[in-house]
């Protein structure tokens, strides 16, 4: 049989046991807080990063855009140089031409063998201001 208690110790008892359970779950508490406390430390440092590689990302394509333009005046550039030496080009032909054909009119000229060296030096000059492709840059 069990005896019977007096009241205050029964109440007492009682309370210590609330004590226990109040310290088991406050303990609870603790851990659940302080796991959420780094949770919440963890999502912060992610949303920086992702602030930053967004920011990175962002001006990788500026930059890129940028070069992309810078190409293509470089490109343009190249096109416009070799269509002006093509042009420069044309006019030391016309100028070699009217001098090997002054060159070929004249009478001490007439020779087969001074005919020969100019149609050479013709073919030569025909050959180093030749044209250049200028369709091709940048392909």
């Amino acid at each position: 049989m069990t005896e019977p208690q007096n009241p205050a110790i029964a109440a007492a008892s009682r309370l210590q046991e609330s004590v226990v359970d109040l310290k088991e779950e406050i303990s609870g508490l603790r851990t659940y807080g302080r796991r959420n406390r780094h949770l919440i430390v963890g999502l912060a440092i992610s949303l920086a990063l992702d602030v930053l590689l967004t920011i990175g990302v962002i001006i990788a394509a500026v930059t890129a855009n940028r070069a992309g333009d810078l190409a293509a005046a470089n490109r343009q550039t190249q096109i416009d140089t070799c269509t002006a030496s093509n042009d420069t080009r044309n006019a030391s032909r016309n100028l070699w031409n009217y001098v090997l054909d002054t060159v070929a009119k004249s009478p001490e000229n007439a020779t087969a063998e001074r005919k020969q060296h100019i149609a050479e030096f013709r073919t030569y000059m025909q050959t180093a201001y030749a044209d250049r492709d200028c369709s091709q840059i940048g392909k």
